[in-house]
């Protein structure tokens, strides 16, 4: 069973069909059964804030508000050092008011200082992390964004798939997912791998759905 959804995860992921998904009409860079899990954890956990880093053309983070709207709680800062963001596709739809675009790098100073105004100091954020994939950078992230989420939240770093995982990764890095294990090595007695988050078995993200629980 394994080996099967091995090798379909890496027929899906080559063959680029994520790129062609969509929501409210806005590209969706998002497998459907994360997507699904993410819903369910945003209903669960009702954060104040979501923030993401990695907003591409902006369809993750209309995908977010429109639960939050739909739940009537919550607002999203998504954050990118690129301007792709599709803002009037977005600000078509009343849930777009919920989203706030910062422009800049992630992990840069004045850009965690402005999310940190957005979001109003606030600690009961979901954080979703999905912007550059080196292990680098992503343990980089989970070191500065994990002060907003809180016991009982979740902490998602997508695409631990990547590296081998079962996806090939074209860099010489362990890319998200050893960031995951570094972190959870690190932090064990914090954090946890939530693997019911993998229900439906293939997952963009095996390992990077992680709770805190200290």
């Amino acid at each position: 069973m394994t080996s099967f959804i091995d090798e379909y995860h890496k027929l899906y992921e080559k063959s680029r069909i994520w790129e062609n998904n969509y929501w409210m009409g806005v590209p969706f860079f998002k497998l459907p059964m994360d997507a699904m899990v993410i819903q369910e954890l945003i209903v669960k956990t009702k954060p104040d804030y979501i923030i993401e880093t990695g907003t591409a053309f902006g369809g993750s983070a209309l995908f977010y508000a429109s639960i939050c709207e739909l739940i009537n709680n919550g607002k999203v800062v998504t954050v990118d050092l690129n301007h792709r963001y599709k803002k009037d596709e977005i600000e078509k739809y009343k849930c777009s008011e919920r989203i706030k675009f910062v422009h800049g790098g992630s992990t840069n100073p004045l850009v965690i200082e402005r999310v940190k105004k957005e979001i109003d100091n606030s600690n009961n954020c979901m954080v979703i992390l999905d912007s550059w994939h080196s292990k680098e950078h992503v343990y980089r992230e989970m070191c500065l964004y994990n002060e907003f989420v809180p016991i009982g939240g979740y902490m998602i770093v997508e695409d631990t798939h990547a590296a081998g995982n079962p996806v090939p990764w074209k860099y010489d890095d362990e890319g998200p997912m050893g960031a995951v294990n570094t972190w959870i090595e690190e932090n064990k007695d914090k954090w946890e791998v939530d693997y019911e988050c993998e229900k439906h078995l293939l997952s963009f993200n095996p390992g990077g759905y992680i709770r805190r629980v200290k």
